[in-house]
């Protein structure tokens, strides 16, 4: 999204003065004033939401006394107070129709992934793939980054949802200078996040929601959902960690490609995105697009995606997968 440098300046502007009252109000809280008396500087505190360096005093020595304990869970319910107030001060500055857009739906982000899920998860397993990764997968615009945010302060991923905060503000116009969130979408394990921006692009081999719920396929654990395991695989798609981001972008662009019914439009396509995909790494344009001719021109692409990325197995009895164009 653009913005008019006279806006983008007041932006700023407002945005340092937004600043400020958080920190003046943290600090006289009595959350502020409990992380002083637990030892806990507020400069900390700012830290974190300048940085999103997640440190406090004592941090890393390996010694995990007690006092050092104490210390996390008061610099921690601290800090994510703080980034609340800093979520809900900054939204007073975005547009009235961006606060009221809905967020991204299920059945927009379950249609998204659907072929990836039916291509690469073995079939007792899709069912559950699938609305995990769709209740865990997230499109940030103001009401998506909200709940995103509180998704991920459930657990115990406050970077997680500093990120999130600047790649929402970011898109318009209100991130600080020295604040550098260079990123389409951020995956850390329990969800995936998609930013507006990279949702919103026009290029026709992107589609950053399969990128992103391409990693949770490598995140999440069969077994933590009841899933009978059969033995050497761990995750719902058991990839190879050098190949994890080619997995993603082949999954993200290969799932442009069957959109194409007939498979000589399909290899049609593919045999392009060398000099029409825009928007992906420059310097993986060229193998993840080999990857997805390869897969174009296969009877079953995800399985030539999923041979190129998986850890290699030793020879056993055949699994099940959908044929999936």
């Amino acid at each position: 999204m653009s913005s008019e440098p006279n806006r983008l300046a007041y932006g700023q502007q407002q945005l340092r003065q937004r600043q400020s009252e958080l920190l003046s109000s943290y600090e006289s809280s009595g959350v502020g004033q409990a992380a002083a008396s637990g030892g806990l500087r507020t400069s900390l505190i700012e830290r974190f939401l300048r940085t999103g360096e997640e440190t406090w005093d004592g941090a890393g020595s390996g010694r995990f006394t007690l006092a050092q304990l104490n210390d996390d869970e008061v610099y921690t319910g601290a800090t994510k107070t703080a980034l609340r107030t800093l979520f809900r001060l900054l939204a007073d500055l975005l547009p009235a129709e961006a606060q009221e857009v809905p967020q991204v739906g299920l059945e927009t982000i379950r249609a998204s992934i659907g072929p990836m899920v039916k291509g690469l998860v073995e079939r007792d397993w899709q069912e559950v793939a699938l609305r995990e990764l769709t209740a865990r997968t997230f499109v940030l615009n103001f009401q998506g980054a909200k709940a995103a945010v509180d998704a991920e302060l459930s657990t115990c991923f406050m970077g997680t949802a500093w990120q999130i905060l600047w790649a929402l503000f970011g898109d318009y116009g209100l991130k600080p200078e020295e604040i550098n969130v260079e990123c389409d979408g951020v995956s850390a394990g329990d969800f995936a996040h998609v930013r507006l921006s990279a949702y919103e692009t026009k290029d026709p081999y992107s589609d950053v929601i399969v990128h992103e719920s391409a990693h949770l396929l490598h995140y999440l654990k069969p077994e933590h959902y009841g899933l009978h395991v059969r033995r050497g695989q761990e995750r719902f798609v058991d990839v190879e960690f050098c190949h994890r981001e080619l997995f993603a972008f082949a999954c993200e662009a290969y799932s442009r490609v069957v959109r194409h019914d007939k498979r000589k439009s399909r290899i049609s396509f593919a045999e392009e995105m060398k000099e029409r995909a825009f928007s992906f790494p420059r310097d993986r344009i060229e193998e993840v697009a080999a990857l997805v001719l390869n897969a174009a021109r296969a009877r079953n692409g995800w399985r030539v995606i999923r041979e190129a990325t998986v850890i290699p197995r030793v020879r056993g009895r055949a699994r099940e997968f959908s044929t999936y164009p």
